[in-house]
């Protein structure tokens, strides 16, 4: 790295260098030129100075012999101005002779100009005193030519210094262009071996970096330049592949813990909603108990208590009162038992066991379940349509107790042999079963209330509870599909399960069919 710190330095030096030259040059040529310029302006305004003076001369003589009466009256203001215009022109002059002593010249020509500003100074007295004099009436025409001296002077001057200006600033643009030149061909150099030694190797490792930060681990860079680039390109290729075996080990970790924590999330979204169902049911069985149990229990206690009452009561009045109460208490036993199959058959989803489920593979299984049931009466039951796998994420014990459940009412509710046609298909990032009979059909009044506890349809026979459809909706919105029916008298009913397709990549392991 000492030999890269080498270079760079020099580099930098004569980087500085193609940077100050010009400027050093510049500045000077600049305060040359505006040295020059101030001069000039200062003389400038020292003729302005001295032709204002002549003018007002000039002016004053014609006045005083156009009315020498008032000219007289008024001579003292007149000789006041006269004297102020003096004063102006020696500022000015002294400004010229502080440019001078502050401007970087020879000194004996330092000396020389500034003796001949002195010069002009004592002239200047010498035309206010002349001025003065001739305005008093004393014939006096020495200050006409000072000032016309005075004059020729000022713009001599101010021509020198115009010239001198232009002079310096032509030499100093020549040598500026010289300087600027052989910079030039100097940097142009300084730029060629920059690219070839630094600028290209930089690019390299830039590009490096970036494609490493865009996840592209595989890309090398090429190794040029100085030795130092050269053990850096080195490293950084070591270092690239090392990230890019991380990196690859990374992901897999990540998508294992992903997958990992979309199955947990999965189970903890149906405990969720299994939990919240077991609240409602066990608010809902409180509420049938105490709705179904009051009229019973009302009527045992009547009957016990009007025995009790009558005191004449013979033994077949007696024996009938015990009667009904054994019957009474025999119907509460019986509706006991029923709402707690009800609760006992809406609460297996409180402990599930979520995995990939292949929606075609569990369905063909319960279809070969019935098969032998159906045909039994003369009837059939088909998948007519469906995907070769369909994947969704829930418990197969579950899903398969729905299927039965749908199926078992298709073939018990049909006075004709059952004609029974299943489909599967994915539809809106969901699995789509419908189960579809040719049976006797459902009347539109009954529809709205099959899902519900303890209700059949009304055009239906068997010895059911009325405890199936409701299961299976329970069970259902716990995995977090949907079920709906639809059916027409003398036509038939179709059944449609939706169900959330699995998250992610399909599972080829095989052990969740």
């Amino acid at each position: 790295m000492n030999a890269l710190r080498l270079k760079l330095w020099i580099a930098l030096a004569f980087v500085l260098m193609i940077v100050a030259i010009p400027g050093v040059i510049a500045s000077h040529a600049l305060k040359v030129v505006r040295a020059q310029y101030s001069r000039a302006e200062a003389s400038s305004q020292s003729l302005s100075a001295y032709q204002r003076l002549a003018v007002l001369g000039y002016t004053l003589h014609q006045e005083r012999a156009v009315d020498p009466a008032a000219f007289q009256r008024d001579i003292k203001l007149y000789v006041d101005g006269v004297r102020s215009h003096v004063l102006n022109t020696e500022r000015y002059i002294n400004a010229e002779i502080r440019l001078i002593s502050e401007t970087p010249l020879q000194r004996t020509k330092r000396a020389s100009r500034i003796e001949e500003e002195l010069h002009q100074r004592e002239n200047l007295q010498k035309i206010g005193t002349s001025l003065e004099k001739s305005l008093r009436g004393q014939p006096d025409t020495v200050w006409e030519d000072l000032v016309f001296e005075a004059i020729k002077n000022e713009e001599r001057e101010s021509r020198e210094f115009q010239r001198g200006s232009i002079d310096t600033f032509s030499s100093v643009s020549d040598t500026l262009s010289l300087t600027l030149t052989f910079v030039g061909i100097c940097g142009l150099l300084a730029l060629i071996w920059v690219q070839l030694q630094i600028i290209r190797p930089l690019g390299n490792l830039w590009r490096g970096t970036k494609a490493m930060a865009d996840g592209r681990y595989d890309e090398r860079v090429d190794v040029l330049g100085t030795t130092e680039f050269r053990t850096i390109a080195d490293s950084f290729n070591t270092m690239a592949g090392r990230v890019g075996d991380a990196a690859r080990t990374m992901q897999q970790t990540n998508e294992e813990l992903e997958r990992a924590v979309g199955r947990r999330t999965l189970e903890l979204a149906a405990s969720n909603r299994s939990l919240e169902r077991a609240n409602r049911l066990r608010q809902q069985f409180l509420a049938d108990a105490s709705h179904e149990l009051r009229t019973p229990l009302s009527i045992m206690r009547s009957e016990a208590e009007i025995t009790l009452r009558d005191r004449a009561a013979n033994v077949a009045d007696l024996r009938s009162g015990l009667d009904r109460v054994v019957r009474l208490s025999a119907l509460m036993g019986e509706m006991i038992e029923d709402m707690l199959k009800v609760a006992r058959a809406e609460e297996p989803m409180l402990h599930v066991s979520i995995e990939p489920v292949d929606v075609v593979a569990a369905v063909r299984g319960c279809i070969d379940d019935f098969h032998r049931l159906v045909e039994a009466d003369n009837g059939s039951i088909v998948l007519v349509r469906s995907p070769p796998e369909l994947f969704i994420e829930g418990d197969k014990t579950r899903f398969d107790q729905v299927i039965r459940i749908v199926v078992d009412n298709a073939v018990c509710y049909s006075e004709k042999a059952p004609q029974i046609e299943v489909a599967i298909c994915e539809d809106e990032g969901q699995a789509l079963i419908t189960i579809a009979d040719k049976g006797d059909g459902i009347s539109p009044e009954d529809i709205p209330h099959l899902f519900q506890r303890f209700r059949r349809g009304s055009r239906r026979a068997g010895s059911g509870e009325g405890l199936g459809l409701s299961i299976a909706r329970s069970i259902t919105e716990t995995l977090g599909g949907t079920i709906g029916l639809e059916s027409k008298l003398q036509e038939g009913t179709t059944v449609s399960i939706r169900l959330p397709l699995l998250p992610g990549p399909v599972p080829t392991d095989g052990n969740n069919q």
